[in-house]
């Protein structure tokens, strides 16, 4: 029997329940927002991951520091001051695929760590507006980079595993074969090894590698100028949470301004991790001064 005709026989109460149920069930859009969901529990919950050093990384407590914990931080304190209530932070780990899944099975709120935007990734997830930008390069040999990018071709590279940078190199350099690892740590050991003759990822990532590295002057950083593939990196947000996605974004605005200035919040926080007495000296350069500076040109309130 159809609905119309089962409803035929309804008493009118029923019938009434029955089309508000009807008009909630296509469901994700009556779903809960993380900005309710934490002013009803107190909790907020985050992801980020370890080892990617400074972005996040344990201290000996085991609790992490680093830029992306920070901005964590300055989202985790902006939601108190919205909400005027003490918000309860739980940080916890994540890999390259677990933030994606996570987030969209709504285990945490967001995550904030080295998070590239792709297509693919949207399907499942939203991001925020961007946190950190830098590019893809490779770190290999010194005598290989000396011949340029023409020298890895058909070399083997380090990747981490399901990471964006596979895409970016099969695009750039498709006769190269590529290993996946774990880490970029282990990566590295591979490279060290004579295993691999790169590895790729964000070039900050690799100077801080090639930093450590027993023989840094061992190694170059390829290409020597510009990138293989510019990447904003971003957090990653729960798909369809309009109002979380605004909300970190206008915090992101936020924090960013003043930056054309070298300084104000983000500055202040990049230059923590990466000014000349941080963990990792990268100074802030024009082209991300003005990505940064294109992204906060809404008109403030």
């Amino acid at each position: 029997m159809s609905m119309p005709a089962i409803a035929r026989y309804l008493p009118l109460a029923t019938k009434i329940a029955l089309l508000v149920c009807l008009a909630v069930l296509p469901g994700e859009a009556a779903a809960e927002s993380v900005l309710d969901r934490a002013e009803r529990t107190g909790v907020l919950n985050a992801g980020t991951r370890d080892h990617i050093r400074p972005f996040a990384f344990r201290q000996e407590d085991g609790s992490f520091i680093g830029f992306s914990v920070d901005i964590i931080r300055h989202i985790h304190a902006a939601l108190e001051a919205k909400l005027g209530r003490k918000i309860e932070l739980r940080l916890e780990e994540v890999d390259s695929q677990t933030r994606i899944d996570r987030v969209a099975d709504g285990t945490l709120d967001f995550t904030c760590d080295i998070a590239s935007k792709t297509w693919v990734r949207d399907r499942l997830i939203d991001y925020s507006l961007t946190i950190f930008f830098n590019g893809t390069r490779i770190l290999t040999e010194r005598q290989i980079g000396l011949e340029g990018l023409g020298g890895l071709e058909g070399k083997k590279i380090g990747v981490i595993a399901n990471s964006a940078t596979i895409s970016v190199l099969r695009r750039g350099l498709p006769a190269s074969e590529l290993a996946e690892f774990p880490s970029m740590n282990a990566a590295m050991a591979a490279l060290e090894a004579g295993e691999v003759s790169g590895i790729s990822n964000i070039s900050i990532v690799l100077r801080d590698l090639q930093r450590q590295a027993a023989q840094p002057g061992r190694y170059i950083i390829l290409p020597r100028a510009g990138y293989l593939n510019a990447e904003p990196m971003a957090c990653i947000l729960p798909q369809d949470d309009s109002r979380w996605r605004d909300f970190v974004n206008h915090t992101l605005v936020r924090l960013l301004k003043g930056i054309e200035e070298y300084r104000g919040p983000y500055f202040e926080t990049y230059q923590k991790w990466f000014g000349p007495n941080g963990d990792l000296h990268y100074p802030l350069n024009r082209d991300a001064i003005n990505h940064f500076n294109q992204i906060r040109g809404w008109i403030d309130d």
